[in-house]
């Protein structure tokens, strides 16, 4: 048998490939390995060498062998003439099972498929699941390791990974693509460790979550916005805090936040003139919606004054070194005394 196991859910990959190693094991099965990743240049012919006598060893007795070969499509493709040369009279033995295993995907265009697809190889690719398939994998993780967790356990451990994954995206500033988010499989292996040395066979819900990670409170960047359009001060200055502790970059944080308030003085001042704000934004709908809604009741003239300061702080911040959040806490003083 030969098989290829590879994509980019690695932790769906490698329990596949655990799985297929212990049954070679259950088997009897002499197990060799011929792993390319990491190696120095140096150092993958000589492991191309060794491959290539193991495939092409006979023996005088019938026995039970596993070839494992890791990592091959993350070769140079100058190596791709030698590889199609090892694999070319590859056969599939009733004996000898022959594992390839990639972390990466491999692309249909990529040389590898066309020599996989030759020699009969069954191709497993595991890319990342739907948020809807990766909910009900989690299930079946949780039956698998004996734990009786409810629906809301588990939309709470979704709901916790996405928003770490919501803060790292933030805290690191970044202007280009942001990484999409993906249910990360290996932290929810260990949280159900954690929670069946704790609970044992007892029924598991949102609550009893809440002691391996602490419901404590969570802001956005997009937040402290919200909470002054609502003119809840104290939660503004809270999140604001909160950001800072959490490392979030202060130029972004301000800069977000100056955008946020010149897209409702627009919004203000067209509904003021009756025009479609619509009209003056490229912005999302949804968004320009929900701003509109949060801003319903202020007029122009008090954030022109919100704008006016933010423009002076900015001035500050770029050519005195004032520090952004600063001038966000003055904000709401300035705002208060008026």
């Amino acid at each position: 048998m030969i098989i290829s196991i590879s994509g980019k859910d690695t932790y769906r990959s490698k329990e596949k490939f655990h799985s297929i190693q212990s049954l070679g094991l259950q088997k009897n099965a002499k197990q060799e390995i011929f792993d390319f990743e990491d190696v120095p240049m140096e150092g993958i012919d000589t492991i191309f060498k060794q491959l290539k006598q193991s495939l092409h060893t006979g023996s005088l007795f019938v026995e039970k062998r596993l070839i494992i070969i890791i990592g091959l499509a993350s070769l140079p493709k100058v190596y791709y003439p030698q590889i199609k040369k090892t694999l070319h009279n590859l056969q599939d033995k009733e004996d000898i099972i022959i594992l390839f295993y990639d972390k990466t995907g491999i692309l249909k265009t990529h040389p590898l498929t066309k020599i996989l697809d030759v020699v009969g190889a069954k191709i497993q690719e595991y890319p990342y699941l739907s948020e809807v398939k990766a909910i009900a994998y989690i299930h079946q993780m949780s039956i698998n390791q004996g734990l009786d967790i409810n629906r809301a356990g588990i939309m709470y451990l979704v709901e916790y990974q996405k928003m770490e994954h919501k803060m790292i995206e933030e805290k690191s500033g970044s202007k280009g693509k942001k990484n999409p988010f993906q249910i990360d499989f290996y932290s929810i292996e260990m949280i159900f460790n954690q929670l069946h040395n704790y609970y044992g066979n007892q029924p598991i819900n949102q609550d009893n979550l809440s002691v391996f990670l602490p419901s404590q409170k969570r802001y956005s960047i997009f937040t402290i916005a919200e909470y002054m359009y609502a003119r809840n001060y104290s939660e503004y200055l809270q999140a604001l805090k909160w950001l800072q502790q959490q490392g979030v970059e202060g130029i972004g944080l301000y800069g977000l936040f100056v955008s946020q308030i010149k897209n409702a003085l627009i919004i203000t001042l067209a509904k003021e003139e009756g025009k479609r704000y619509e009209d003056y934004l490229n912005i999302h709908p949804y968004v320009l919606k929900m701003t509109a809604q949060q801003v319903r009741l202020w007029d122009s003239k008090s954030i022109q004054k919100i704008y006016q300061y933010l423009t002076q702080g900015d001035y500050l911040i770029k050519f005195e070194g004032k520090d952004p959040f600063s001038i966000l806490e003055g904000l709401i003083l300035n705002m208060i005394s008026e």
